[in-house]
């Protein structure tokens, strides 16, 4: 029998993370795919949404395990050598890209029944690209700090930052889609400022970390998933009117820019696993119980 596709799936950004993500819909992807309407995504949440919908989890999952051999710590002599950086993360990051969108990975991108919105922040036209990095990363940083149960930042937008989304069916090549992605995680100095489409971008976290109002907007949504990385104060997360957030119980055994050869990416797996029992019965209900307009905390903006 086929589903109405009432729902909207956002991934989160949270670097390494996001492979909790993953974990978590290894039991529940079967189910939510064929009602999914829209996902939304920024930073690695948008890299795990690419995955998902490529089809090669399990192949990039290896690719990107032997990526990592050799890489001890945050710095690495052989990725200073070879690629001009002493941080090997964006160099991993974009060939372990480029092999999940490989072996018709992209096609599948390109045919998915539902949009991918990806976001990235733009700097102000008007400012400095050092100026620009320094306030969007520290704006974001201090919202963090002192507003903890704050899902969706704000200061970031009210000092100038915009919005760059982009549907990643329309984009050209896997170089494009992989442009896109990089620049919604561009968090110098792991990563260099990213460009896509001409325009001066930094991690899509300063405009939202959990872009569901993206996926909402799509004609259809009556219900709203939103895939966290980390834990927030109690009563922040949960059913939340018709959005469901779902958050680790605990902080992840991985940290966002752990690329060491031993970084307990399958041990972040693993809790993204445990958490999809836990939540069984509260997902079930908001998959099967009634549903209306979701609310946009963009709106007033």
């Amino acid at each position: 029998m086929q589903v109405d596709r009432d729902l909207a799936i956002t991934f989160a950004g949270g670097g390494s993370r996001a492979f909790y993500q993953l974990g978590f819909l290894e039991r529940w992807a079967d189910e939510l795919m064929p009602r999914t309407a829209a996902i939304a995504g920024c930073s690695a949440g948008a890299a795990m949404a690419t995955l998902l919908v490529s089809g090669r989890v399990a192949e990039t999952r290896t690719f990107f395990a032997e990526q990592r051999r050799g890489v001890r710590g945050l710095l690495n002599l052989r990725s200073f050598r070879e690629e001009g950086s002493p941080f090997p993360h964006e160099g991993i990051y974009r060939r372990t890209l480029m092999h999940g969108l490989s072996e018709g990975g992209f096609e599948r991108i390109q045919q998915a029944p539902f949009p991918l919105y990806f976001v990235a922040s733009a700097i102000p036209r008007v400012m400095p690209a050092v100026l620009g990095i320094a306030l969007g990363l520290g704006t974001y940083q201090l919202e963090k700090r002192f507003r903890p149960r704050q899902l969706h930042p704000q200061l970031p937008r009210r000092v100038g930052f915009a919005t760059h989304v982009v549907d990643a069916r329309e984009c050209a090549s896997p170089d494009d889609l992989i442009e896109l992605i990089l620049s919604s995680s561009s968090t110098p100095p792991f990563t260099r400022r990213g460009r896509h489409r001409d325009r001066r971008l930094l991690d899509g976290s300063l405009i939202d970390n959990a872009p569901a109002f993206l996926a909402e907007r799509e004609p259809g949504v009556r219900r709203s998933l939103v895939l966290l990385t980390r834990p927030y104060p109690e009563g922040s997360t949960g059913l939340q009117g018709n959005r469901l957030y779902v958050a680790p119980r605990e902080k992840l055994p991985i940290k966002r820019w752990d690329y060491r050869e031993a970084a307990p990416v399958d041990e972040t797996l693993a809790a993204g696993r445990a958490d999809a029992e836990r939540f069984e019965a509260d997902l079930q209900r908001f998959l099967d119980g009634p549903a209306g307009r979701v609310a946009d905390e963009h709106e007033s903006l």
